[in-house]
């Protein structure tokens, strides 16, 4: 007599628009194709950093452009972020141009305003 066997599952996540779908047990007749296109659909994107180039070349850097980025997304001026750091304005201005560096001190205190790693800062 054979022993039944033991079903393997299949778990699919699926991150959208900040929503995380989770899909389980689905047959493999069904989730081939859609990986396929998914990997097809993959091959196409361009990395971030290639599309903004030109406005981090602007910005006078990388960390430059993602202090702008995130102090604009938050809807904050360079004087509302620079009162919450407790540095001089024109210290924002300098680092969003690129004039000024992002140290590891203060990319650790960006990261806890905007809520993201310190790391995209530096």
């Amino acid at each position: 007599m054979s022993a039944p066997m033991k079903k393997s599952h299949t778990e699919v996540q699926i991150k959208l628009e900040g929503k995380v779908m989770l899909f389980r047990d689905i047959p493999s007749s069904k989730l081939k194709p859609i990986a396929r296109a998914l990997k097809a659909y993959s091959e196409e994107i361009i990395p971030w950093r290639e599309l903004a180039k030109d406005r981090i070349k602007a910005a006078g850097g990388e960390s430059a452009h993602m202090v702008k980025s995130a102090r604009e997304g938050a809807g904050l001026t360079q004087a509302q972020l620079a009162d919450k750091l407790n540095i001089p304005q024109s210290n924002i201005s300098q680092i969003e141009t690129g004039k000024r560096s992002v140290g590891k001190n203060l990319a650790k205190r960006l990261s806890r305003i905007f809520n993201l790693d310190y790391r995209v800062f530096l």
